[in-house]
């Protein structure tokens, strides 16, 4: 029924409503992740509401 990965302290996420890209700051055990803004502030928001971003790595050319 739960298919959503678990997210981890600093894993980079997208918030699914705005599609801003976020850092996890903090998780609590009851559902709640506390985000880290870009801009600095901090908020938080159900694990539902976000997303967590594939791994992409860096193209490197000669």
């Amino acid at each position: 029924m739960n298919n959503l990965k678990p997210l981890n302290i600093g894993d980079r996420v997208r918030v699914k409503s705005t599609g801003q890209e976020v850092t996890v700051d903090q998780i609590s055990p009851h559902g709640f992740a506390v985000i880290k803004f870009n801009s600095g502030g901090k908020h938080r928001f159900l694990n539902h509401k976000l997303e967590k971003i594939p791994f992409t790595e860096s193209v490197r050319y000669n």
